[in-house]
């Protein structure tokens, strides 16, 4: 994807949103074995982010928007440069999530998910 190349991950954030939160709610649709569409907010996100080796690229002076932005996008790159596939990054998520949460455990159920899925990123 010639689009991608040479792309720091602020810059693919605008794609990387669409499929952030489609792999969240492919993973949220598994564990509770119907369909659910959700949005990943960046406050989530950014504090996945935060509990990562991962936060010190990202710079400083950043709001959660900022942190938001840059996850979407960093998870976008890593798709489309073929490191972590659709299933895996899925997988990684939905390991993390419970069928029945809602709310606040939700919320820390989603910051774990993406912790993990960032932590698989940096190990590649």
């Amino acid at each position: 994807m010639d689009y991608v190349n040479g792309r720091g991950p602020m810059e693919l954030s605008k794609i990387g949103d669409p499929l952030t939160n489609l792999l969240f709610s492919m993973a949220l649709s598994r564990v509770r074995g119907r369909p659910v569409g959700r949005k990943v907010s960046n406050t989530v996100l950014s504090a996945a982010l935060s509990k990562t080796r991962l936060r010190e690229h990202a710079g400083s002076r950043m709001t959660k928007g900022d942190l938001g932005d840059y996850v979407e996008g960093l998870i976008f790159q890593n798709w489309a440069e073929g490191r972590v596939s659709m299933d895996a990054a899925v997988s990684i998520l939905a390991e993390n999530l419970t069928s029945d949460s809602k709310g606040t455990e939700l919320k820390f159920e989603s910051i774990a998910a993406f912790e993990c899925l960032l932590n698989h990123i940096a190990s590649l």
